[in-house]
């Protein structure tokens, strides 16, 4: 199966077709992946229909499971056909194959067109932050938003910074001097949660890590990828290699702030540049709490904490799992003495752009109920997640963002407030 937007055959619709088959009959004769997320379901009942003969599917119900996807990556990590299985089986990759293609054909969608420029969005919502947050607020606005962009009026939004994190981090004392890590901001951090940023900034301050805050840095391209518009995101991460790879070639650590950032610098850029400089931001690209983990993990993370944490319940992103990070948060977290944390390992249906669309609204509340409940019931702890987006889903439960895992870890140093 070919998974490289690079080769001649990923682009050709009866490779495509035939490839979709193959796949569909292997993942309806396993099941494994059931109860993962709606594709499957859909997947099964159209081959079902057709007494189990993939060859009668539609070309509606090809694509229809494609749709469904919003590359949470779990499939991946449960599936025993993928690569180097012979059947090569990469699920979420071939969907997202089959949304290029149709992109390529018809075009953007109009809520694609926006919600896969987050940069756009970021500037244009952080010039008038107060107007914007309003507007996001109100009830009037929100159902003309979903009339005019297709974003569902039901969704929690991000709120807007006052002060962009880029701009905070250049008037900061000592940005000047040499860098031991670069951090990627993302545009989560760098428009809507700069005290991530600031949180992590902080804390590697406090361990005499200098940390550098490259200019003009672009959106990972992953919500370019979930409306299948592959030059968008090949164009982001040229962008962002070419600021990038000094700091890797240097040896340099590049710090990503939030999971599906580093998910998609670490497993997409190598693919869709196939250049030896992807490859090498890639290897020197971590989650940021998996840095601070590794740290705790040596015994190199200090252990002069002002603040005690308690009891706190952290969300489990589906990014940092794809990426191997089941105990990174964990570990992190208990290495604060007297820290408890409780862990839920339910996916939060946002993954990306999907749950903010109105078609799919419904459904993404059906895959976080799970995790909706969990954090209904723990109403009276602290609220954790290293996903922003996700923390959009724990937000509708708990009427407050949960915070960073690093935003944690500096109030529990007693830098939180500090203006560093």
């Amino acid at each position: 199966m070919e998974y490289n937007p690079n080769a001649e055959k990923y682009w050709d619709e009866s490779a495509l077709a035939t490839d979709m088959k193959a796949a569909f009959d292997i993942c309806n004769g396993c099941r494994l992946c059931f109860s993962l997320c709606p594709s499957f379901p859909d997947l099964f009942k159209s081959v079902e229909a057709h007494d189990d003969n993939v060859d009668l599917l539609t070309d509606e119900e090809l694509s229809r499971p494609a749709d469904l996807c919003y590359q949470c990556k779990l499939c991946y990590l449960k599936c025993p056909y993928v690569p180097p299985h012979r059947f090569d089986l990469d699920f979420p990759r071939l969907m997202l194959r089959s949304k290029a293609i149709r992109t390529k054909k018809k075009g953007l969608a109009f809520v694609d067109k926006v919600l896969g420029d987050p940069e756009r969005i970021g500037r244009n919502g952080t010039r008038l932050p107060g107007l914007s947050n309003w507007s996001n607020r109100s009830p009037m606005m929100r159902r003309l938003m979903e009339k005019m962009v297709g974003i569902d009026h039901r969704r929690h939004l991000p709120q807007f910074a006052v002060t962009r994190f880029s701009k905070w981090a250049l008037n900061r004392k000592g940005h000047d001097k040499e860098s031991d890590v670069a951090l990627f901001t993302t545009c989560t951090v760098e428009y809507h949660h700069p005290g991530i940023g600031k949180a992590t900034m902080n804390v590697l301050d406090h361990h005499d890590i200098r940390a550098d805050v490259p200019a003009n840095q672009r959106c990972c391209g992953m919500p370019a990828l979930d409306g299948g518009d592959i030059s968008g995101a090949r164009e982001r991460a040229q962008q962002n290699v070419r600021i990038l790879a000094p700091y890797a070639q240097a040896g340099k650590k590049i710090l990503a702030l939030q999971p599906t950032c580093a998910y998609v610098l670490k497993e997409e850029y190598p693919l869709l540049l196939g250049t030896d400089e992807a490859k090498k931001v890639s290897e020197a690209t971590m989650d940021v709490t998996d840095y601070f983990a590794q740290m705790a993990r040596r015994k190199e993370l200090k252990k002069d904490f002002q603040n005690s944490v308690g009891t706190l319940t952290y969300h489990l992103s589906c990014h940092s799992k794809a990426q191997g990070l089941r105990r990174s948060a964990k570990d992190l977290l208990t290495y604060i003495d007297g820290t408890t944390v409780n862990v839920v390992d339910r996916c939060a249906g946002i993954d990306g752009t999907w749950g903010l669309k109105a078609q799919f609204y419904d459904e993404s509340q059906k895959v976080a109920a799970k995790l909706t409940d969990a954090f209904r019931q723990a109403h009276d702890r602290i609220a954790c997640s290293d996903c922003a987006l996700a923390g959009l889903q724990i937000e509708t439960v708990t009427d407050k963002a949960p915070k960073h895992p690093v935003e944690i870890l500096s109030a529990a140093y007693g830098i939180e407030s500090e203006g560093k």
